[in-house]
């Protein structure tokens, strides 16, 4: 294995993407993998591919054992970085049985590949592993899971299945619990886009319920800063949140958008109604995180500009 060649999986996703930029930017070969779903683009790999050599890319799912465990054969890959998932609440709750192949049977194809070949499985999780967080009690890793929805049961089960592989085989591993992320590249679907989409196109924001949710923001490119440090500092075996510690409610999120975009909140929204189980809060503590020698910076206003400058150039007018 060479300490520099890792494997991305879901490389060509939003999130995926910019840690595999950050990767390459840290000066590591690195392999993408990716099925190319609906979430994935090859536009979102443009700056990996000015890396030349030092990336690659297959095509390939994460329950493909045979190709996968090829290619980390090939390519004498140390890290498989696993943010192949799917991860959208309302898909999960419509049907979740393509959440069960991927997230819980694609994490154990990559569980069994790492028991084969020695790799390290950096596994990418969620903060909505574990469920909702009482006002003022921002959960730590060592809490209890209590997953709420089928998308966040799926990347539980997938979390107790990195656990129970290094409690039975020794299995090395590191976890990562991100809060919610945003940045450029992010699906259309997710929340932001959803509002400068919304702005974008002069039609209404849709609000779930009255918007009082309350979820913590942290920008995409600080979450990849975040796994690189990780992975080169942290001992194994260990776990992490992710997260800036800004918390907002959702409708003060597309309050703010509608002042950084100039435009009237009132007249850019409608309430409708709330999605099944919608979780009220999410909270989780970074002191882990910070005492391994990361601080998460918080710049809500120049990062969303950044999302409208990049993916909404008909909103740029109005910043």
């Amino acid at each position: 294995m060479s300490e520099n060649n890792i494997l991305i999986t879901g490389c060509a996703g939003f999130i995926g993407s910019h840690v595999t930029d950050e990767f390459l930017s840290s000066g590591y070969k690195v392999v993408g993998y990716d099925s190319f779903t609906y979430a994935g683009k090859e536009s979102n790999l443009t700056n990996a591919r000015t890396f030349g050599e030092r990336f690659s890319l297959v095509r390939g799912c994460i329950t493909d054992k045979p190709l996968l465990l090829e290619t980390i054969k090939k390519n004498n890959i140390k890290w498989i970085v696993n943010l192949a998932a799917e991860t959208h609440v309302d898909n999960s709750i419509a049907s979740c049985d393509v959440f069960i192949n991927t997230n819980i049977i694609g994490t154990k194809t990559i569980l069994d590949i790492c028991r084969e070949t020695g790799c390290l499985l950096f596994h990418f999780s969620t903060d909505e592993v574990y469920g909702v967080s009482p006002i003022g009690l921002p959960f730590r890793e060592v809490d209890a899971l209590n997953p709420r929805n089928p998308y966040s049961a799926t990347k539980a089960a997938a979390d107790h299945m990195v656990l129970a592989y290094n409690n039975t085989f020794g299995t090395k591993y590191i976890i990562v619990r991100p809060s919610n992320n945003f940045g450029t590249r992010q699906h259309s679907e997710k929340f932001i886009p959803t509002i400068l989409r919304s702005l974008s196109s002069g039609k209404k924001i849709p609000i779930y319920g009255r918007g009082e949710q309350i979820r913590e923001w942290t920008s995409v490119e600080e979450t990849a800063k975040a796994v690189v440090h990780i992975l080169e500092h942290s001992p194994i075996n260990e776990i992490y949140n992710i997260t800036s510690g800004m918390y907002m409610k959702n409708i003060d999120v597309v309050k703010q958008i509608c002042k950084i975009s100039d435009l009237s909140f009132e007249d850019s929204v409608e309430f409708v109604q709330d999605r099944l189980g919608h979780d009220f809060r999410y909270a989780v503590s970074s002191s882990k995180l910070q005492k391994l020698g990361y601080f998460v910076s918080v710049d809500f206003e120049s990062q969303v500009r950044k999302v409208i400058e990049n993916d909404f150039g008909c909103l740029r007018h109005k910043t």
